[in-house]
């Protein structure tokens, strides 16, 4: 997933910058270009860590796609999936060849969990 790539450097900032803050300031259509860059990215990648992930991407632009078509996000499935992300992320991140890019890991590790907080406290008392 990730190899010494100044572009995948970028889509990590741009990702955490697009989703660091408050969700509400983010919109769907902020979301759904920021997966598809992913999608794109990984489509290359073609390893079982990165399909994993790109699948889950999938799953959840079709969440995030419903929700913004009908205006019903399905919260707990959205949070569902940002979890999946982030062990996801963090497996990637323990390997040997993602070393080089910890810091910028960890930052998209906690943007996710962050998104997932935010997320899964929506429709909580």
């Amino acid at each position: 997933m990730i190899s010494q790539n100044p572009n995948q450097a970028s889509l990590i900032e741009q990702t955490v910058n697009t989703f660091d803050g408050s969700i509400g300031a983010t919109t769907a259509t902020d979301g759904l270009s920021i997966i598809d860059q992913w999608l794109n990215r990984l489509d290359g990648a073609g390893d079982d860590d990165t399909d994993d992930i790109a699948d889950t991407l999938e799953s959840l632009r079709a969440e995030v796609h419903t929700a913004q078509k009908y205006n019903r996000p399905d919260n707990e499935r959205i949070a569902s999936l940002l979890q999946e992300l982030i062990d996801q992320t963090k497996r990637v991140a323990s390997t040997a060849e993602a070393s080089a890019e910890q810091e910028e890991l960890s930052q998209l590790i906690a943007t996710l969990e962050n998104l997932h907080r935010q997320v899964a406290s929506f429709g909580q008392p």
